[in-house]
């Protein structure tokens, strides 16, 4: 095999397609840097507005948000430069795919920003209605009451995180429809009925309780002031006890 034809080929071969090679390598290296640069900036962005503390704290778990809204931004913009690297070299066959995935994504964009919007808006009114209730528990001082005579732990935050839960849930069929996840919003409609069916009964049992706790309460002074009054102290330190 004469190795001079074969490297006089090959030169021949990569000359023709120089120009677009070196584009390519050009389009990624430009792509990934601005990508990685995207990424930076959305999580700064985040970090500054405080993303991450502000779902923690109403959600009372770690949670990266900033992350993953960092990351997929920087897929996002590495995916357009891949499709521009595929272009750049006429692989149409692979530039097909990419640039039918891009279109779904570029339609389905709105759909998912408009989404989170609401989303946003729903968190903001569940963190307002778990803050009125958690206000309004500690004003009645029903916790210290609960703590002090009923030997319970403090329910305020618990009634706070279910109310913040419930609104999310009441938001959650209006998200998914605007995201168009129809697969998953029939079942999330039924369990949105199906509370919104048990609350009636839930604050019932609520009443009962309550009221219960207020009749055992008087019961049991009652029964304390009489025996006080019957001398069954004295009684008992008669007897030894």
């Amino acid at each position: 095999m004469d190795l001079s034809v074969f490297s006089s080929a090959i030169q021949n071969a990569l000359g023709a397609h120089l120009p677009a090679i070196l584009g390519a390598v050009g389009i990624l290296i430009v792509g990934y840097l601005i990508a990685l640069l995207a990424r930076a900036a959305v999580r700064k962005l985040l970090s500054m507005l405080k993303v991450n503390s502000f779902v923690n704290n109403s959600v009372g778990k770690p949670m990266d948000i900033e992350g993953g809204v960092s990351l997929a931004a920087f897929w996002f913009i590495l995916l357009a430069t891949i499709l521009g690297v595929f272009n750049t070299l006429n692989l149409d066959q692979l530039s097909g795919p990419f640039a039918e995935m891009m279109s779904q994504i570029m339609t389905y964009l709105p759909h998912l920003l408009a989404g989170i919007l609401l989303l946003l808006v729903a968190w903001l009114a569940a963190t307002i209605v778990k803050a009125l209730a958690n206000r309004a528990l500690k004003a009645t001082q029903w916790d210290e009451k609960l703590v002090e005579h009923a030997g319970m732990s403090p329910m305020g935050d618990n009634v706070g995180n279910v109310l913040f839960w419930l609104v999310i849930l009441m938001f959650l069929p209006a998200v998914l429809g605007v995201m168009q996840l129809d697969g998953m919003l029939d079942p999330v409609r039924n369990m949105v009925s199906e509370t919104l069916a048990m609350l009636p009964n839930i604050f019932a049992a609520a009443i009962i309780v309550l009221a219960g706790w207020l009749v055992a309460k008087i019961l049991s002074g009652l029964i304390s002031n009489l025996l006080a009054a019957a001398g069954a102290d004295k009684l008992g330190e008669k007897a030894g006890m």
